[in-house]
């Protein structure tokens, strides 16, 4: 081999000896500045509204920074800060979690962030903030240190473009302070283990999804959002006032028939579309005051009363003054017709849930009353679908052949249901551990009466032994009920964000139970879902707690729905320390199939 031959060979390998090297080499003499990098994309947002925005922390390879929280609890953590400005102010931080790395200099395992890590703060924004370009002016606080070495805490500022929309016209600030300094403790984001407020809902999400595509997406999941509606607890009472109103009218024809049906939907429709008028106006929501003990007391006593028309004490027809004012018109009339939809719209209104509670949210956001009433009025359609086929099978009853007392039986059934669903909630009201025991004891006692007591229909032997085997069914189907009231079921502790954070802070998943004593679907949940064996043993993986939202719109009640994002009850949260499982949000009743699908998203079993 030649001289030159191996003087390039030489300093061929020399320079890849180097190349190889020279990564793997701690960056000495690098400072802190030169080690993180901050970026965030520029956000929009309506005024009277939250947005996540994600601030990216880019670390040089070979460098780490502490995680929030660190461990061990003496290292300097991570710290994103943002200062308010005019109509704009943070509302949250939810850290990631953690990769766990053992470094030369400590024996124990380290908590870090390496590469790129996304923290997301939560902005909001005013009512009244001003439309237009803002810029909020924050710090991102560190220590990088590699394997060898730590260098001096510092500091690096970034900003978030806000572009908000909706709002007053006048001019507002863009930011202030310095950009490089850190802002004030009074300004500064919420502890690091903190979940993020207002953290949005499945239902939520959907609802912005539906309404950025816009047209007949809005209104296509309005009208089948509507309809679902049906699904929950508070249609079942409904069903025998709509039967009181249709079923003891004469036969008639059926175009008049289906005119009278439609007249009851749009008395239906009337009440939610004024709610979407004012909440449009007003900016108000409307779930406080529907979801209120003393709205369900209240309710409780209309449900009682409504039910002594299923007995004969008096027949459902509008106020005299009213019929005359109206130039005698009848309960048979369209106009009866329309003023009791218009009273069933209200009965139903303060149960409506999670789903309607969202949208009123929307339009009190939008602010316009032409959308806020066809958004509503789209909804109430879908919610008095059903409605439209029970008055014309109401009717269809009467043309039956040989219709006759058993009829009045009937009638009671429906009384016996509306009176029971009136009792539960004058229980929640007045004494909430009572409340539950109401569904055996109607069982137990309506069995009976309607089985052995009532003579309507004995004339026929058929009808006789049909409603004898009905009630003795009712009386046996008490006994699963009351058993399963005494079951023990999930044992929640409740909620404390002490106890909260502290299991967040020991790597333990969290669920939180929203809800309240006037709540049927949390009853039912309670009952059913929670009292599963297999729901039960799976929830010892989590730190479990229930937030109370009895008193819905008391003070505490209403900072803790507008911090983790709950419109109504039943919802469930799963908590990981790295912020909410989102995907695994309960929003109304589950069976206990489809919820251990839900706690197994939140904290995969081992």
């Amino acid at each position: 081999m030649t001289r030159s031959r191996r003087r390039w060979i030489g300093w061929t390998t020399l320079a890849l000896g180097l190349a190889l090297a020279l990564p793997a080499a701690p960056a000495r003499a690098q400072s802190a500045g030169d080690v993180l990098r901050v970026r965030c994309e520029p956000v929009t947002m309506a005024a009277g509204s939250s947005v996540e925005v994600e601030v990216v922390l880019e670390i040089v390879s070979g460098w780490h920074v502490n995680a929030n929280p660190p461990s061990p609890e003496y290292l300097i953590p991570v710290t994103v800060s943002v200062k308010s400005a005019p109509g704009l102010a943070p509302r949250g931080v939810l850290y990631p979690t953690g990769r766990q790395v053992k470094l030369g200099f400590d024996e124990n395992p380290l908590s870090v962030y390496e590469g790129s890590v996304t923290v997301r703060v939560t902005l909001a924004a005013a009512p009244d903030a001003a439309s237009g370009e803002h810029t909020l002016r924050g710090a991102v606080g560190f220590q990088p240190c590699n394997d060898e070495v730590c260098l001096a805490p510092a500091s690096a500022p970034f900003a978030i473009r806000v572009a908000v929309t909706g709002g007053v016209t006048a001019p507002a600030p863009a930011g202030t302070g310095d950009d490089s300094a850190p802002p004030p403790p009074d300004t500064a984001m919420a502890p690091a283990a903190a979940p993020a407020p207002h953290a949005a809902s499945e239902t939520d999400r959907r609802l912005a999804g539906a309404l950025e595509r816009g047209g007949l997406w809005w209104f296509l999941m309005l009208f089948l959002g509507g309809l679902a509606l049906n699904l929950t607890p508070c249609v079942f009472p409904m069903i025998g006032v709509t039967v009181s109103v249709f079923g003891a009218r004469r036969r008639e024809r059926t175009v008049k028939v289906l005119a009278h049906a439609i007249a009851y939907v749009l008395g239906i429709a009337v009440t939610y579309s004024v709610l979407g008028v004012v909440a449009a106006l007003t900016g108000g929501l409307f779930g406080a005051a529907l979801q209120s003990v003393w709205v369900s007391v209240g309710l409780g006593v209309l449900f009682v009363v409504l039910s002594l028309s299923m007995f004969g004490f008096y027949e459902m027809q509008p106020p005299a003054w009213v019929l005359q004012r109206l130039g005698g018109a009848d309960a048979t009339s369209l106009v009866g017709i329309l003023l009791s939809g218009l009273a069933v719209g209200i009965i139903a209104a303060p149960c409506v849930g999670p789903f309607v509670v969202a949208v009123l949210a929307v339009l009190a956001q939008r602010g316009d009353a032409l959308f806020g009433f066809q958004t509503m009025f789209v909804m109430s359609l879908g919610l008095g679908l059903p409605y439209l086929f029970l008055a014309l099978f109401s009717n269809l009853i009467q043309s039956l052949p040989r219709s006759g007392d058993w009829m009045l039986w009937v009638k009671k059934v429906f009384g016996i249901l509306l009176a029971g669903i009136g009792l539960y909630y004058v229980l929640v009201g007045l004494a909430p551990r009572l409340a539950p025991w109401v569904a055996p004891v109607a069982l137990a006692l309506g069995g009976l009466y309607l089985g052995f007591v009532d003579r309507h229909g004995s004339a026929k032997p058929a009808f006789r032994w049909f409603k004898r085997a009905l009630g003795a069914l009712a009386v046996l189907a008490a006994v699963p009920v009351v058993m399963a009231l005494r079951a023990e079921g999930i044992r929640f502790a409740p909620y404390e964000e002490a106890a909260v954070q502290a299991a967040l802070a020991a790597g333990r998943p969290v669920m939180l139970d929203f809800s309240a004593a006037w709540c049927l679907p949390c009853h039912e949940l309670e009952r059913s879902t929670f009292t599963d064996r297999r729901v039960i043993e799976r929830s010892r993986d989590f730190a479990v707690f229930k937030v109370d939202l009895t008193r819905f719109d008391s003070p505490e009640s209403q900072a803790l729905r507008a911090r983790y994002g709950v419109a109504g009850v039943p919802e469930i949260l799963f908590l990981a320390p790295a912020g909410e499982v989102r995907a695994a949000r309960v929003t109304g009743f589950l069976p206990p199939e489809a919820f251990l699908a839900r706690m197994e998203l939140a904290a995969p079993a081992r």
